[in-house]
């Protein structure tokens, strides 16, 4: 790293010049290096990873998702040891699942029927019938509770009871059959 002062008689200097030099800031540091094109490897594990990365982007692009799902990606994407976005997330979670041999089935359009007398009904669409649970707790961070649910004509039904009135239940939705690796984002909703 070159630090420069004043770089080409300026206060700052950014972007490349003839394709020889290109001028930066990094860290605060007014910085030039040569201008280099980067190596493109294609070698097939390249290619296998790059494939799983297309098609995890164009799971999500072709998943049609509910500002609901949209909004529980995003809260899950909070737990996360690194800052990102829901769409990051699932594009992570899908890629480790095709890393692990595990399909991607999407669990959508998650609903939540209103809670009452201690129990709420929540669906959620899902293209096949795989074998699927919910996972719900009271925080964020920790969902011990598993329900079973029933599955007709492309939707899931799951009724969870025994809630308490006036508290917050996080949960998600996950394909548990052998070889899946789909879930849901994290959905919270407050008992009545």
């Amino acid at each position: 790293m070159a630090k420069v002062i004043a770089p080409l008689f300026s206060l700052g200097a950014s972007g490349k010049l003839a394709k020889s030099l290109v001028y930066m800031k990094w860290k605060g540091i007014d910085d030039v290096r040569q201008y280099l094109i980067p190596a493109n490897p294609k070698t097939a594990k390249q290619q296998s990873q790059r494939s799983k990365m297309t098609d995890a982007v164009e799971k999500w692009q072709t998943t049609q998702w509910t500002a609901d799902d949209l909004a529980a990606w995003n809260l899950l994407a909070t737990l996360a040891i690194k800052p990102m976005s829901g769409f990051n997330n699932f594009i992570q979670l899908h890629i480790n699942a095709a890393i692990a041999g595990k399909a991607w089935t999407s669990l959508y359009q998650t609903v939540i029927g209103t809670p009452s007398g201690g129990q709420v009904t929540i669906t959620v669409k899902c293209t096949e019938d795989k074998t699927a649970k919910l996972y719900y707790g009271t925080s964020k961070t920790n969902q011990p509770n598993e329900q079973s649910g029933t599955y007709a004509t492309g939707t899931w039904t799951f009724t969870l009871t025994g809630l308490q009135a006036g508290v917050q239940y996080f949960f998600y939705t996950k394909n548990t059959a052998t070889g899946e690796g789909a879930r849901t984002g994290l959905y919270s909703f407050t008992a009545a």
